[in-house]
């Protein structure tokens, strides 16, 4: 009966997270140096590296269509009493046993629709069909990117809970496009690696990000404090000097590690030609 209340109160305090994951220049740019980073034995794939840039933003413009669409952004990772004490389940099934279906499902399912997308990706490359190579690498590089923005594994994703309502946006998206030229430059060479273990290296980079989301929290409440206001250009210039080192970090780490992912997904499929996906 306690789990039940806890539940029900979170979900009345709570909106639908429906907010984008870095907004939509963030994912092409994070998309952009992911295929950069890829190895040059995938030359002939990396050609196709424009249009998983542009249609990286696409699973955020599927939620308006698919209701199923948009758990597929966000775990809440603090909801869970396993996380919080360094056990969390990684395995779905038996989190649902613990609290349902439809209770994971609105907490956020996005390390699983990561893993089957990454899946999907590796049959499209055994199958040699470009559509779906492509489809399926654009729809990765969205998934990877959320799973890096630290306000997207979190109860609080919008500062709902700690007065300061908003913060999403004015972080990932407001805060992100006035410096994304400095973000752009930020990126470092990083060497892709291949992954053995898609779930647990999904769960890896999600419980990073939300470890560190305390520093945007403080960081919102350090700038309003300096200027008593929000969405002043004053605001945005210490929001993002207090954040902009854990930014980097996290949107490098995002290329980096999508970049893994779709190569470990070419390697698990063979190695096949991409000359044939012209």
């Amino acid at each position: 009966m306690k789990f039940k209340i806890l539940h029900l109160l979170i979900f009345i305090i709570l909106p639908v997270n429906i907010i984008l994951g870095w907004g939509e220049e963030g994912h092409m740019l994070i998309a952009r140096k992911a295929v950069m980073l890829l190895p040059e034995e995938m030359a002939d794939f990396k050609q196709w590296g424009y249009f998983i840039e542009e249609h990286s933003p696409d699973p955020d413009k599927r939620k308006r269509e698919d209701k199923t669409e948009d758990p597929k952004h966000y775990i809440d990772l603090d909801y869970y009493k396993e996380f919080r004490i360094g056990e969390m389940i990684y395995n779905k099934e038996k989190l649902s046993e613990l609290y349902s279906d439809s209770i994971v499902n609105e907490i956020g399912i996005l390390p699983w629709a990561t893993v089957e997308t990454y899946k999907n990706l590796v049959k499209a490359f055994k199958d040699k069909n470009r559509d779906r190579i492509l489809i399926y690498s654009s729809d990765l590089a969205h998934y990877v990117a959320d799973g890096h923005q630290p306000m997207h594994t979190i109860l609080n994703y919008d500062g709902q809970l700690s007065n300061q309502k908003g913060l999403h946006a004015r972080y990932e998206i407001h805060m992100v496009n006035r410096y994304l030229d400095e973000i752009d430059n930020s990126f470092y060479p990083q060497v892709p690696f291949y992954v053995s273990d898609p779930l647990n290296f999904v769960f890896y980079y999600i419980t990073t990000a939300n470890l560190v989301s305390g520093l945007i929290y403080d960081a919102d409440e350090h700038a309003f404090a300096e200027t008593g206001l929000r969405e002043t250009e004053d605001y945005y210039r210490i929001l993002w000097f207090r954040t902009k080192y854990i930014t980097v970090l996290q949107m490098n780490s995002a290329a980096n590690n999508l970049a893994s992912l779709i190569y470990s997904a070419w390697t698990d499929a063979g190695k096949p030609d991409c000359k044939d996906l012209g």
